[in-house]
């Protein structure tokens, strides 16, 4: 008797159990994966969708299309008139702006249905495209995967490298409000054969593209940001090449094995000042000239501080006359001289623009390769 209890109770909880009732098969879903903004001559909004097909029967396993809308939302009616299924943004890697939108100043305002999603907020990846975003979406190359997991995996791999930032939407929408830094966004251009990261697109407070920062410096501007993350190998010139014939560079290149950063933060004579230590552990992974590593590392160290010390100082000098904070001095601004950061808060980027800025690393070799 009890047995049967049992199984009928069983039964009746099985039963009552919450099930998926608005599930959606993958054959009637129209996945978003990447989604393009961008304008035309007459600053109409184009919004451009890729997805996969699951259908057996197609030749095409991705498809892409393009609409005119005067919203994000809007442009789903226009994609459901023409795709085979329902549309479904929950799914979407790579959010593409093109440069013509990002000379907008009121563009964002284009992205509140995007922060209204818990699921596209966190899972896409801001992307400003150099160049019309239509050729990136028009782009099918044969020897990669579908385009929007090709852009995907090249961003992340690429901020593995440190070669760019991955700014997500939701980090992106706190840095666009955050007035202690101004956002950057990774930068694409989409080539004759490829589609080539090209460094760290820089915008100023409101959104607004103000620059490239190269692969090489975004090096430089993750290892403040991040201190050690990823992998990060760094080449640089040490000696002049005496002979315009040989093809060999006076170069050097390390992997950075540890970063430990300290920010010394003051207010003199009416502007800011920042005073960075940077201690670099590193381990030479090429070296391109004759050097007699075990009774001179240590003029090797102090020829590399000053070669890192230049690059920062440039890179430094380019964020100010760009009027733009991707290093987020402005935060430690406000943590140490608050007094001084109510007064300019409002317009950080020209009060960094004004800062003095000065980097020291501190480089020490701590591998040298197994060769001698």
């Amino acid at each position: 008797m009890r047995a049967l209890l049992r199984m009928i109770w069983s039964t009746v909880l099985v039963v009552m159990l919450s099930g998926c009732m608005d599930r959606i098969y993958l054959e009637d879903a129209t996945l978003s994966l990447m989604v393009g903004l961008d304008v035309n001559e007459k600053n109409e909004l184009l919004v451009y969708m890729t997805s996969p097909v699951f259908s057996e029967e197609a030749k095409e396993k991705s498809e892409e299309y393009g609409v005119r809308a005067s919203t994000i939302r809007e442009s789903r009616m226009g994609f459901d008139e023409i795709v085979t299924a329902l549309t479904v943004s929950g799914k979407i890697q790579v959010l593409i702006l093109g440069q013509r939108l990002l000379q907008h100043p009121d563009w964002f305002r284009l992205l509140d249905v995007v922060f209204r999603d818990a699921k596209f907020s966190v899972n896409a990846r801001m992307v400003a495209l150099d160049g019309p975003v239509s050729e990136m979406f028009e782009y099918r190359p044969k020897d990669k995967p579908r385009l929007a997991l090709h852009v995907t995996k090249l961003i992340d791999t690429a901020n593995y490298r440190n070669l760019t930032v991955k700014t997500r939407a939701q980090e992106f929408h706190r840095q666009m409000f955050e007035p202690g830094i101004t956002p950057t966004i990774t930068e694409l251009r989409k080539e004759k054969r490829a589609v080539k990261v090209m460094g760290t697109a820089m915008l100023t407070e409101n959104g607004v593209y103000a620059g490239l920062i190269e692969p090489r410096n975004t090096l430089l501007l993750q290892m403040m940001l991040h201190e050690k993350q990823g992998e990060i190998s760094v080449t640089i010139p040490i000696q002049e090449q005496n002979d315009q014939k040989s093809i060999v560079a006076g170069k050097i290149s390390f992997f950075v094995k540890g970063v430990n950063k300290k920010v010394k933060t003051t207010y003199r004579d009416g502007k800011f000042q920042f005073d960075i230590q940077m201690g670099l552990d590193v381990s030479i992974s090429e070296r391109m000239f004759p050097y007699n590593m075990e009774k001179d590392y240590k003029k090797l160290e102090k020829m590399m501080e000053a070669e890192l010390r230049k690059d920062y100082d440039l890179l430094v000098k380019k964020c100010q006359a760009a009027k733009t904070d991707p290093f987020g001095f402005g935060l430690y601004a406000r943590a140490y001289e608050y007094k001084q950061w109510k007064k300019i808060e409002k317009d950080w980027p020209k009060a960094f623009s004004e800062a003095a800025v000065h980097f020291k690393p501190k480089v020490s070799i701590k591998g040298n390769g197994v060769t001698k």
